[in-house]
């Protein structure tokens, strides 16, 4: 994890044909968030309490809306939400996510910021 974050962006791209969202943040460091990832880990309350049905019960869990599978979502629109966050419109017509720039950067997935990176040299 990088110890001086900021979570204030200065560049917001969403790119359909890479299907990632990229942001820039203030201190110098990219961001690069997968659409499949962002949909799946949406923050809405509807979501939430879906994936905690998913994991806390054995019942059968009904899905309402389509289906996409791993490579189809998209994101149709997105907008700022005030000067703290972005609210996508996806493909699939879910639209209640407001997904934080502070809750973006601390869940940033690259490998500097999972740990991951691999020493070379």
């Amino acid at each position: 994890m990088i110890s001086t974050q900021s979570s204030d962006p200065t560049e917001v791209i969403v790119d359909r044909q890479e299907r990632a969202l990229m942001i820039t943040w203030r201190d110098g460091h990219c961001s690069r968030y997968p659409f499949d990832d962002l949909r799946r880990d949406c923050p809405c309350a509807s979501c939430n309490d879906a994936r905690d049905k998913r994991t806390h019960t054995r019942e059968l869990l009904v899905l309402s809306g389509p289906v996409l599978k791993p490579g189809e979502v998209q994101i149709t629109n997105y907008r700022p939400v005030g000067w703290y966050a972005l609210n996508f419109t996806w493909s699939d017509g879910h639209d209640t996510g407001i997904y934080t720039y502070e809750s973006l950067r601390a869940n940033c997935p690259c490998e500097q910021c999972t740990g991951t990176a691999t020493v070379t040299g």
